[in-house]
């Protein structure tokens, strides 16, 4: 009898000690998994968020007009800040833009980029996103226009795709043969584009750097595309021009830089043939004796102006007398909004390219490039040229990032 309950006790013993320690394998499986993931999340966040990395740097260098190597607190930096010669950029306070009246779904308003001389930064509005502007003057290209020579603004709507800095560099190469043009070229992005900001180091057309972030809402297949680009400079202009010319220049099409000295003088709202537009052909005016009588365009669709985004130039006088009206979020309908907005007759459209006659801007298309596959982290990359290639190359993202 004592034997058998001893026998017993110690099966009983041996199943507590074995669940115990089940239970005990358990709890530290589960604590170690979760300091793994706590520790990944951390190591994602830094990467993501952590203002010291070399983007960063190479933005804060490039907003500031400095070279790269003078990053912020270094001795290349105190140089550059105690210089008297050179005026030097700020960047107003985002959170004191605000969003245009009538423009509900644009994300993005620029902020006025200002000398040490000029007005302080405006109030606080923590309901502003933020914002950035980087202002460069002309260090080269086409001869210096003479004061009565109407400023061209030309607005470019981009965005991230292997091919954008190819399609901006060509786009440069004709806006260089033409006097009196500042560029705004403005990028559906959250964050400045590391890739832009060193094609714009080495660009001499005077430009404006934007960022018109597109809502959520108008991303993706059928949605209106370019909208809040367009939108971001044109809210640039009200601030900042008063007399000039605007043009909406795509960076995927080509254009004849003659194109630019017709445009110059537009006194409202002139237009022009644009190329390789629909199956037709050519989007344009029918002009008669010299007048608007009509529109030759592959796709009505019961518009008042159905014209080619490339196919028009707005006066900036004219275009502030209308109450600066921004384009609208409908698809296919943008430009037929946008010239409506103006109040504009059709017969006080001004035919230009010998009234209509010739075509000098044509609707192209790049044939979309795959993004790269990812370069190896091996000595044969980070010890050779390729090291400095990858930083100028497009990749694929990683699986689940949009």
């Amino acid at each position: 009898m004592w034997r058998t309950w001893r026998a017993l006790q110690r099966t009983e013993y041996i199943k507590c000690c074995g669940l115990s320690g089940m239970v005990a394998l358990f709890r530290t499986v589960v604590g170690v998994s979760l300091v793994g993931g706590l520790l990944v999340v951390l190591l994602w966040t830094e990467h993501q968020v952590d203002v010291k990395t070399p983007a960063h740097i190479h933005f804060q260098a490039h907003a500031r007009a400095i070279p790269e190597a003078a990053a912020p607190g270094t001795a290349l930096d105190k140089a550059a800040s105690q210089a008297g010669t050179r005026k030097s950029v700020q960047l107003q306070s985002p959170r004191g833009a605000s969003n245009t009246p009538g423009d509900p779904h644009h994300n993005t308003t620029p902020l006025t980029p200002t000398t040490h001389a000029q007005a302080p930064a405006p109030a606080h509005n923590p309901q502003a996103p933020a914002q950035v502007v980087v202002k460069r003057e002309r260090t080269g290209g086409s001869a210096a226009p003479t004061p009565a020579t109407p400023t061209i603004y030309v607005i470019t709507p981009t965005y991230r795709r292997p091919e954008q800095v190819a399609e901006l560099t060509r786009l440069a190469q004709t806006l260089m043969l033409v006097p009196s043009l500042h560029w705004l070229v403005v990028e559906d992005a959250v964050a400045p584009t590391r890739r832009v900001l060193a094609f714009l180091d080495t660009c001499t057309v005077p430009h404006t750097y934007l960022l018109g972030t597109a809502s959520r809402r108008y991303k993706g297949a059928n949605k209106p595309r370019g909208v809040s680009n367009r939108n971001a400079g044109l809210k640039w202009l009200k601030v900042h021009a008063k007399e000039g010319v605007i043009y909406f220049a795509d960076d995927d099409n080509t254009y004849d830089y003659r194109i630019f000295h017709e445009i110059r003088h537009t006194r409202q709202v002139s237009m022009f043939p644009v190329g390789l537009v629909t199956r037709l052909g050519v989007s344009s005016p029918i002009v008669s004796n010299g007048k608007l009588v009509g529109f030759y365009d592959g796709w009505v669709a019961g518009r008042k102006f159905p014209i080619d985004m490339a196919g028009f130039a707005v006066n900036v006088q004219f275009y502030l007398q209308r109450n600066a009206p921004m384009m609208p979020y409908n698809v296919g309908f943008e430009e037929d909004g946008f010239l409506k907005a103006l109040k504009i007759n059709p017969e006080d459209i001004e035919p230009l390219a010998d009234n209509c006659t010739k075509i000098l801007v044509w609707h192209t298309r790049t044939v979309k490039s795959l993004p790269a596959l990812k370069m190896p982290d091996n000595d044969r990359v980070s010890k050779t040229n390729l090291h400095h290639l990858k930083s100028q190359i497009v990749f694929q993202l990683p699986h689940g990032i949009s």
